[in-house]
């Protein structure tokens, strides 16, 4: 689960890994803090490189965090690459569609 801890890590993620945990889902969630570095570590490559399934909590300070596009960009070259799926989450954001005429 990729995600900004800042925004959702104690609410939504926290539920929504416990709730994938009861229906026998094998998460994976990187809970070091990553202030002041962007390299990812080779744990987190290898678990999003091995998952079948990455879900991406899109909030509030999402794309603030270096780490957090960083892990996207490797999640979006497993998603090419291998065929993994990428399942977006829009938590607390206001999405809207604009279609242009």
């Amino acid at each position: 689960i990729n995600f900004s801890p800042e925004d959702t890590s104690k609410t939504f993620v926290y539920n929504l890994d416990v709730a994938l945990a009861k229906a026998g889902i094998e998460t994976y969630i990187d809970h070091h803090l990553h202030k002041g570095t962007t390299e990812l570590g080779p744990e987190l490559l290898e678990a999003i490189e091995e998952a079948h399934i990455s879900i991406i909590v899109f909030s509030k300070n999402y794309t603030e965090s270096s780490w957090c596009l960083n892990e996207l960009q490797k999640i979006m070259e497993c998603r090419t690459n291998h065929g993994q799926l990428a399942v977006p989450v829009f938590y607390d954001v206001d999405v809207r569609i604009s279609t242009i005429s």
